[in-house]
């Protein structure tokens, strides 16, 4: 069986994300309000939503018309990691791995470049996991989880 995130699941999850944040709590998107933005046609973007909902990144409602009418209340913090609306730990150490770098790079004081690379080369190296252990904590703790 082949992958179908990158092709179908992840351009649906994208579009429900954003229609969920423009409709602003007004309303909620529903399937057939994703087609002209992803491409798909309903049967694809409703097995996309269903395998979605399943995973755990949108809550799916089912109502008794077409799936088309079939709308998503609310997506997980998932989801919108997923979409790069919010950042993953992993995401976050890598920026502050690069941005140690280039402040080495553009340090005049030898001894402080020395420990900007050290830095760098701690965060992304042998500590990394650690790392993105603390930073999954701080990222859920500011989430309110």
């Amino acid at each position: 069986m082949e992958s179908t995130w990158v092709e179908r699941d992840l351009p649906v999850l994208n579009a429900l994300v954003q229609q969920l944040d423009d409709a602003a709590g007004a309303s909620f998107p529903e399937l057939r309000d994703v087609t002209e933005g992803t491409g798909l046609d309903i049967s694809e973007i409703t097995k996309a939503a269903l395998a979605l909902d399943s995973a755990g990144y949108i809550e799916l409602s089912k109502t008794a018309g077409s799936t088309g009418s079939w709308y998503v209340k609310i997506v997980s913090k998932e989801a919108r990691q997923a979409v790069g609306q919010w950042p993953t730990a992993e995401q976050v150490l890598d920026t502050l791995v690069q941005r140690l770098g280039e402040a080495a790079d553009e340090e005049a004081d030898p001894e402080q470049r020395s420990r900007l690379r050290e830095a760098a080369s701690t965060a992304g190296g042998a500590a990394r996991n650690v790392f993105v252990d603390v930073l999954s904590s701080v990222i859920a703790k500011s989430m309110g989880a």
